[in-house]
């Protein structure tokens, strides 16, 4: 079952042993041959403001001032602020088994390699440089900058701005590897398990009640089981490129009117229709969870039935929304023409799979799977049962 480690609601598996003896400190500049022999294993504490602050030494950025400094809710502990000197920065420390991080720096290393190399024609952030045992990030920071997801809830993310997104994702998927392909050969294997099939230990006691209901739905329902089955059998026999890999809405950055795409710690070979699908599965889950709210919020004071919702032509909230799809579509084909025939296919099923995602990452903090879940999972099993008719209407024309 396809759910990668970087996913947006991916449950680690057990961790490998360390080895202590054969740590060193590394350190990454864009510009200098990698070097990942020695790893930090990262837990969810806080990071030791000192040793950041050595890093940013080391990277000659002087000390941060963190009475003004910001942090972002996140898979990884991160802050925004300012150096000594008045420089912008962004400081990321990423959180995961010794394996994980390394993936995490060791692929966000290939990226940069790649857009140096004007791979990609793109906008993201200036990576200043990584430090191997401590974990860290240090990137440029962006003023004022807002996610995608803010700004859709806004209203604010328009045909406009999904066209820019769309012809960055095709410009990636465009790319010529590098030396990518090599990266991913020497990187240590992540810990693997067939969720739909069942739960590690680990897994399981790190799930809320809810995601184990949304769990059980899943690994219960043989529609879903063989459909992402033939799905990942389909993805393996496509030509690979570079992909983003965990594409949502917040990982777009909006800064001085200019998009940027961002985090790229699971930048690896795939699919394409993997960052495609994900892009249409966020704005399926964006306003199926609107739709909801504003229901919810009928004035009566009475509960409000849960609906199973008609993904038709005609549903008006989705028709409000199919103009940013459609966009994104038209400026990605353009960017990327040549794809293989069953693409568009492919990039329903991966959208119906992103809603079990977001149904899944909803439940985390829930002591119950409650509606909202439960249409998602309705809505999702019933894309994914029949793609080549949802293709028109969520806005995939040829």
């Amino acid at each position: 079952m396809w759910c990668p480690r970087f996913c947006c609601c991916a449950i680690r598996g057990a961790e490998p042993e360390r080895t202590d003896s054969a740590r060193r400190r590394t350190r990454f500049r864009p510009d200098r041959p990698p070097s990942w022999k020695s790893r930090r294993e990262c837990s969810a504490e806080h990071t030791d403001t000192r040793q950041v602050d050595e890093v940013l030494g080391r990277f000659d950025l002087g000390e941060f001032d963190w009475t003004t400094a910001t942090s972002a809710s996140g898979r990884n502990e991160n802050w925004l602020g300012n150096t000594a000197e008045g420089r912008r920065i962004f400081i990321k420390a990423l959180v995961g088994s010794e394996v994980e991080v390394a993936h995490g720096l060791r692929r966000t290393e290939a990226f940069y390699r790649t857009h140096r190399a004007g791979g990609a024609a793109l906008r993201t952030t200036t990576l200043i440089g990584q430090d191997d045992e401590a974990a860290l990030q240090v990137f440029d920071g962006l003023d004022g900058a807002r996610d995608g997801r803010q700004i859709a809830a806004d209203g604010a993310f328009d045909p406009a701005m999904a066209a820019e997104a769309g012809a960055a994702i095709g410009a990636l998927h465009a790319a010529a590897p590098g030396d990518l392909l090599d990266t991913e050969r020497s990187l240590p294997p992540l810990p693997g398990q067939n969720m739909l099939s069942g739960l590690s230990v680990d897994a399981f006691y790190a799930s809320s009640r809810a995601q184990l209901e949304a769990w059980r739905l899943l690994q219960q329902d043989h529609v879903i089981v063989n459909s992402i089955d033939l799905l990942e059998r389909a993805s393996v026999g496509v030509t690979r490129v570079p992909v983003h890999g965990d594409l949502c809405l917040d990982q777009f950055l909006v800064a001085d009117g200019r998009l940027h795409l961002v985090d790229w710690e699971a930048f690896q070979l795939g699919d394409p229709a993997r960052d495609l699908g994900n892009f249409v599965g966020e704005w399926l889950h964006h306003t199926v969870v609107r739709f909801l709210a504003d229901r919810a919020r009928n004035g009566s004071g009475r509960p409000v039935q849960v609906p199973n919702i008609a993904l038709t032509p005609s549903w008006r909230p989705w028709l409000a929304v199919r103009p940013i799809v459609e966009s994104f579509w038209l400026a990605y084909r353009l960017a990327h023409p040549g794809d293989s025939p069953s693409l568009t296919r492919r990039v329903v099923l991966f959208a119906a799979w992103h809603l079990f995602m977001r149904m899944l990452t909803d439940a985390l903090f829930q002591p119950r799977l409650d509606g909202s879940g439960h249409t998602l999972f309705r809505l999702g099993r019933v894309v994914l049962h029949d793609p080549d008719r949802f293709a028109p209407i969520l806005g995939l024309t040829e």
